[in-house]
C-alpha cells in the first residue's frame, strides 16, 4: 500500500508538472501568436501608406487636369475624399501596433514598450507540415500527458484502497495481542471483547474509500478520452487550415496581381481621357481590399 501511495503521490506530482508545461506553452503560443499579430498589422500599415500616396497622386492629377478644364469640381472632391478616407485609416492602425506592442510586452513581465522587429512578415515561413501525422506525436502534449498521469495516480490510489480493504491481521503467541493494519496500536485481544473480528467494523468506511477511488479513477479515464478525441479535433483542424489557407492564399494573389494590372491600365485611360476617374477609383479600392485580404 505505500508503494502504491508513494507511485500515485509521484504519478500527481508529474501530471502537476505537466499542467505547468501545459501553461508555459500556452504563453509561448500567446507570444508567437501575439508576434505575428504584430508583423501583421506592421505590413497592413505598409500597404496603407502606399494606398496613401497612390491616392495623394491620383488627386494632384486631377488637380493638373481640373487647371486644364479635363477635370470636374466632382472628380476633386472624390479624388481628395478617398485620400482623407485612407488617410485615416493610418492612426487607427498606428493605435493598433502600440496596443499590441504593449500587449506583448505585459505577456514579457516588462512595461509597456516598443518591441524590436525582426524580419519581415512575408519572410516568416510556416515549416512544412507532412500530410499524416503519428497519433503517438499527441502524448507529448502536455494536456494528453498530464491527463495519462492522472490515471496513473488514480489507479494507484485504487490499488492501495483495495489493500487497505483486507487489512493485514496477525495475532501474538504471547501475551495475546493483535496486530492490524486497522489498529493504531497493537491491542490486547480481550480488551477488544476477544474478538479477532474488530477489524471488520471499518469495513464500511474502507469500502467508501475503495468506490471513491474506482470513481476518481473512472472520472480521470473519462477525461483523458476526452482529451484524446478533442486533440485528435484540434490537430485535423489545424491540417485542414494549413492547406485549405495556403489554397485561399494562392488566389488571393492571383487576384492582386488581376487588380494592380486593371488599375495600370484604369490610370493609363484616365490620364489620357478615355475613361473616368470613377473605373480608376474602383481599381483602386479593389487593389486595396485584396493586399490587405494577402496580408491577413
Amino acid at each position: 500500500r505505500l508503494r502504491d501511495l508513494s507511485e500515485a503521490a509521484r504519478a500527481s506530482l508529474l501530471a502537476a508538472e505537466a499542467d505547468r508545461e501545459n501553461v508555459r506553452l500556452a504563453v509561448a503560443s500567446s507570444a508567437a501568436a501575439g508576434y505575428i499579430g504584430l508583423r501583421t498589422l506592421d505590413e497592413r500599415l505598409a500597404v496603407v501608406r502606399e494606398t496613401v500616396d497612390a491616392r495623394a497622386e491620383s488627386l494632384r492629377i486631377a488637380q493638373r487636369l481640373a487647371r486644364s478644364g479635363y477635370a470636374t469640381e466632382l472628380v476633386l472632391e472624390q479624388a481628395e475624399a478617398e485620400l482623407r478616407g485612407t488617410q485615416q485609416l493610418v492612426p487607427a492602425l498606428e493605435l493598433a501596433i502600440t496596443e499590441q506592442e504593449n500587449g506583448l510586452s505585459i505577456l514579457l513581465g516588462e512595461s509597456p514598450r516598443a518591441i524590436e522587429r525582426g524580419v519581415d512578415l512575408t519572410a516568416i515561413v510556416a515549416p512544412p507540415v507532412p500530410a499524416m501525422l503519428p497519433s503517438q506525436l499527441l502524448r507529448r502534449r502536455p494536456d494528453i500527458a498530464a491527463a495519462e498521469l492522472e490515471i496513473v495516480a488514480a489507479d494507484r490510489s485504487l490499488d492501495a484502497a483495495r489493500a487497505a480493504f483486507m487489512p493485514d491481521v496477525r495475532i501474538g503467541v504471547s501475551g495475546g495481542y493483535v496486530d492490524s493494519s486497522l489498529i493504531p496500536d497493537p491491542v490486547g485481544i480481550f480488551s477488544v471483547g476477544g474478538s479477532v473480528l474488530a477489524p471488520l467494523y471499518e469495513g464500511g468506511r474502507l469500502r467508501a474509500q475503495t468506490d471513491l477511488a474506482a470513481a476518481r479513477r473512472d472520472e480521470a479515464a473519462y477525461a483523458y478520452r476526452k482529451l484524446a478525441l478533442n486533440a485528435f479535433r484540434e490537430v485535423e483542424n489545424a491540417l485542414a487550415a494549413v492547406e485549405r489557407t495556403g489554397e485561399q492564399e494562392q488566389v488571393l494573389r492571383q487576384q492582386r496581381e488581376a487588380l494592380a494590372a486593371a488599375l495600370g491600365q484604369a490610370t493609363r485611360r484616365y490620364r489620357a481621357g478615355y475613361s473616368s476617374y470613377l473605373e480608376q477609383l474602383d481599381a483602386q479600392r479593389g487593389l486595396l481590399s485584396a493586399d490587405l485580404s494577402v496580408v491577413q
